[in-house]
C-alpha cells in the first residue's frame, strides 16, 4: 500500500449520518477495490459532533488493518457586519445551528501574531453579536469568529470565518 486517506477529516455538522470515502493504493499507482481488496468498518452515530474512526482491513492479496479519523465540527460562521465605535467596535454574525458559544479574535496584525491578537469568547449560542471597547483609536483592527460546542469537556471548533477590517474611530 502506497497511500491510503479519506475524501475528507473534516465535516461541517448536518445532523445526518456522515460516511467519507476511502481511497487506497498500491505501490503501483492502482487503486484498491473495495470488498476484494479491503472492507471497511464506521464507528456509529456519526451525525454527532466529534472524532469518529473509520477501520479499513485488508484482504486477498494485502493483509493488516489501518485505522483513519474524521471530525464532525460546527459550521464556519458567517461574519454579517464588523463596525467602528469610538475606541470601540462591534462585530455582528449569523448565529450557528447546534453550537455552544463562539470566539471572536481581533487584532492590529493581519497575521493575528500572539503579541498582537485578543480573544473574547461568547458562552450563549443565542448571542450572535459582540462589542469589544478599550481600543486604540485611529487604529486599524482585524476580526475573525468561530462558532464552538462542547462534548464532554472537550470544545470542538468550527473553521474561523472570513476576516473582517475595521478603523477605530
Amino acid at each position: 500500500i502506497s497511500s491510503i486517506a479519506l475524501s475528507k477529516t473534516t465535516y461541517d455538522y448536518t445532523g445526518k449520518v456522515i460516511t467519507p470515502s476511502v481511497k487506497i493504493k498500491n505501490v503501483y499507482g492502482e487503486s484498491l477495490k473495495k470488498d476484494r481488496d479491503y472492507t471497511v468498518k464506521y464507528s456509529s452515530g456519526r451525525k454527532n459532533y466529534g472524532k469518529y474512526t473509520v477501520t479499513v482491513t485488508f484482504k486477498g492479496n494485502y493483509s493488516g488493518t489501518k485505522k483513519l479519523t474524521f471530525e464532525i465540527v460546527p459550521a464556519k460562521v458567517t461574519f454579517s457586519k464588523l463596525t467602528a465605535g469610538s475606541k470601540a467596535l462591534t462585530a455582528t454574525w449569523k448565529s450557528v445551528s447546534g453550537a455552544t458559544g463562539y470566539e471572536v479574535q481581533y487584532s492590529t496584525s493581519k497575521k493575528f501574531t500572539k503579541k498582537t491578537t485578543k480573544t473574547v469568547t461568547i458562552k450563549k449560542a443565542k448571542t450572535n453579536k459582540t462589542t469589544i471597547k478599550k481600543l486604540s483609536k485611529g487604529k486599524t483592527y482585524y476580526v475573525k469568529v468561530r462558532a464552538y460546542k462542547t462534548v464532554g469537556k472537550t470544545k470542538i471548533y468550527s473553521a474561523w470565518s472570513s476576516v473582517k477590517t475595521v478603523k477605530v474611530k
